[in-house]
């Protein structure tokens, strides 16, 4: 990538501040405020990972461990508000980590790429830990953004974790 295509500073500081702003809001089980910085149209999947020579593709099938909308989103996000989200009893310590941001600029969008490190607690599980990158593209919304499209790309190849309850 030449230089001329990078963002400005100014611009990669806000799209850092909103990533870490959205970590915040994850770690502090504040999912409704998580909601509303989604786009309505929001594509937000984590596709599975295969173990593959390099010639042989990126390492990623078509099937997927979830696919999700803003309406399927909003109800894992009800269902984790409640007593009845058995897979979260007791509920996760997630702590989300972002770093290597990489900010593209589009016509009408930006393309994101960001390594994360995303860790659970939990009394009875332990210590589950969960790396990779997010390709995210986020819209203009006024002073910062909305994620229109998020897809998680894990490095593990086999989930050792019983559910993927927590968000990335």
């Amino acid at each position: 990538m030449s230089v001329a295509l990078l963002p400005s500073t100014e611009l990669h500081g806000r799209v850092c501040a909103f990533l870490y702003h959205e970590a915040e809001l994850l770690d502090n089980n504040r999912f409704a405020e998580w909601l509303e910085l989604l786009d309505p149209e929001i594509e937000y999947r984590m596709p599975l990972r295969t173990t593959r020579f390099l010639t042989d593709g990126d390492g990623f099938e078509s099937s997927e461990f979830f696919s999700d909308n803003l309406a399927s989103l909003t109800t894992r996000v009800r269902r984790l508000e409640t007593e009845f989200a058995w897979a979260e009893v007791p509920p996760s310590r997630p702590r989300h980590f972002v770093s290597n941001v990489i900010v593209e600029e589009g016509e009408s969008a930006l393309e994101v790429r960001s390594s994360f490190l995303l860790t659970r607690t939990r009394q009875d599980l332990g210590y589950q830990m969960f790396t990779g990158v997010r390709h995210d593209r986020l819209l203009p919304a006024g002073d910062s953004f909305r994620i229109a499209r998020r897809t998680i790309l894990v490095d593990q190849t086999v989930l050792t974790a019983t559910n993927l309850s927590v968000l990335f």
